[in-house]
């Protein structure tokens, strides 16, 4: 209910400005509550920072989607180079490939069966050739012999063991599309400019294109098939691999984490020529370096907030203080303010204790020394790693023994992973798991999405979610910051009731001023009468 105001009427007081200096002293309890809740916000802010580097470092080095960096995948960390003496066929080769010199023999490159007609229409004239866009019965008056249609205007082509259905209404550009996104594998091609029809199988190797040539299709366009045939067959790649002879339907293949691809076309035997395979030494080092730097970075990131200083002198302000304040020494007052909100959390220093000793522990009988990586023995780095003797090490681990490298990494471990887990399998898993599964899991028990069998989400996003997912406002945080507005909001009715009492009471001591001086008045007019009727 409104109160009429009376603002120093009778007392000349400025009550307005006394109302807003008395709810001052009263809002301080609010605005207490408003500052928990801003610094529960930024809290929460932080924190999300740093489960989004969390999330983009394990992205990077734990992914099955990312083969070139996937951590967990021996083939990532086994990279092989190879090369080939002759430019007629370039090689590639895997985590399967074997160090060394190996030969290699075209006797010739495969090739897809193909039919081809040249000058299909009747006449020599330009202005008698096909259009994508003629129907097939316009198409068919154009051929020496035409089409053979039913009944229905319709009949069924039968290529590779595919039916087509083809009517006359239908044009020439939708036929060609229609056999070439049918299951017969064909690629069919009409030039206009060479008059030519060719049809080309998709695959390369030995084989025909078969047909029925149902509604003398292929008849009628000078391809008549012979024995269901048409065209000239394909042909499988021949070639010799150390003297031993193989045979692949395509000129791309693989044999023993070796692939080959045979560039042009070959119809004699060729050269021998001389495969050689080794390790990517490079490659796999900058890998592992990239993924040293990456994890120094994010060590960098938590640490600086775990051991930030806190400035309790600077709470965060209120809309009203900033009133009052420039816009540059709000920045500073602010940022003293944000500092140190996640001193000491423990969440997050559990997290690293738990990665600095998954780093630390050894896999089986191998140990992250072993091949040049190795602790910072500087205490004020926190666990981060170095690369010992500026990287040689590192170098002549993978060069010498890359399975050993791999597996230090890639280790893994007949239990997978579960947030579900028993410790007793828990610690098995650890004990049997590689470096790189290791960290994974202890990213997944932090920020993973999925919950576990008691409804629990990664111990970091139950803190303070993430975006996108529906942690993002059902968290700890969140639940903190909603049970404050409850309680700002109580705070805010009760200080508008105490806003309208002291109203009410300076209300009424106006009006009490006004009657007390309303009767002063009235007993000085008395008094001044009585003296002039007594004169």
């Amino acid at each position: 209910m409104s109160i009429l105001r009376i603002g120093g009427i009778s007392s000349g007081l400025d009550t307005e400005q006394i109302v807003r200096d008395l709810m001052r002293i009263e809002r301080m309890k609010n605005d207490k509550l408003y500052r928990q809740k801003q610094v529960m916000n930024w809290q929460k802010e932080q924190f999300r920072e740093i489960i989004n580097q969390v999330r983009r470092f394990r992205d990077e080095y734990f992914n099955i989607t990312k083969p070139d960096t996937n951590l967990m995948s021996p083939s990532t960390l086994k990279k092989m180079t190879a090369s080939c003496s002759n430019s007629i066929v370039s090689v590639s080769a895997n985590a399967d490939a074997l160090s060394g010199n190996s030969t290699f023999k075209v006797l010739q490159s495969a090739t897809a069966a193909k039919a081809a007609a040249v000058a299909i229409c009747q006449g020599s004239a330009e202005g008698n050739r096909l259009s994508l866009s003629d129907s097939m019965q316009t198409v068919s008056s154009k051929l020496a012999e035409g089409f053979q249609f039913g009944e229905d205007g319709r009949f069924t082509l039968i290529i590779n063991d595919t039916e087509i259905t083809i009517s006359k209404t239908d044009t020439l550009g939708s036929v060609i599309n229609r056999i070439n996104s049918s299951g017969a594998e064909v690629q069919a091609h009409y030039s206009s400019f060479s008059d030519t029809f060719t049809f080309t199988a998709k695959s390369t190797g030995a084989g025909y294109i078969t047909t029925n040539d149902g509604g003398n299709f292929f008849s009628a366009l000078r391809l008549p098939p012979t024995e269901g045939k048409i065209g000239v067959g394909g042909r499988d790649a021949i070639f010799e691999i150390n003297g031993f002879a193989g045979t692949r339907s395509s000129n791309v293949f693989t044999i023993d984490g070796i692939t080959y691809n045979i560039n042009t076309q070959v119809n004699e035997a060729t050269e021998v020529m001389t495969v050689t395979t080794g390790v990517d030494t490079d490659g796999v080092y900058r890998l592992i370096e990239k993924f040293v730097h990456d994890y120094n970075s994010l060590l960098d990131t938590i640490n600086s907030k775990l051991q930030e200083e806190r400035f309790r002198d600077f709470p965060p302000l209120t809309e009203e203080q900033k009133d009052a304040m420039k816009e540059q020494d709000i920045e500073k007052w602010e940022e003293k303010a944000r500092s140190g909100l996640l001193k000491g959390e423990s969440s997050l220093e559990n997290m690293l204790r738990s990665m600095r000793r998954a780093l630390y522990d050894l896999v089986g009988d191998f140990h992250l020394t072993q091949i040049g990586i190795e602790t910072s023995s500087n205490y004020r780095d926190q666990g981060k790693l170095t690369l010992k003797g500026g990287g040689n090490a590192l170098r002549e681990a993978i060069a010498t023994n890359p399975e050993k490298v791999a597996d230090i990494f890639t280790r893994r471990s007949d239990i997978a992973y579960s947030p579900n887990l028993t410790s007793s399998q828990r610690a098995q898993r650890y004990d049997e798991s590689g470096l790189a599964h290791r960290l994974s899991d202890i990213i997944n028990d932090n920020i993973r999405t999925t919950r576990d069998q008691q409804g629990y989400k990664g111990l970091l996003l139950e803190k303070a979610g993430i975006e996108g997912d529906i942690s993002e406002f059902n968290n700890f945080i969140d639940k903190q910051i909603a049970e404050l507005n409850k309680r700002m909001d109580r705070m805010n009715q009760l200080l508008d009731r105490k806003e309208q009492q002291y109203y009410r009471q300076f209300t009424a001591m106006e009006k009490a001023l006004q009657q007390l001086y309303s009767q002063g008045d009235w007993l000085m007019t008395q008094l001044n009468q009585g003296f002039f009727a007594k004169k």
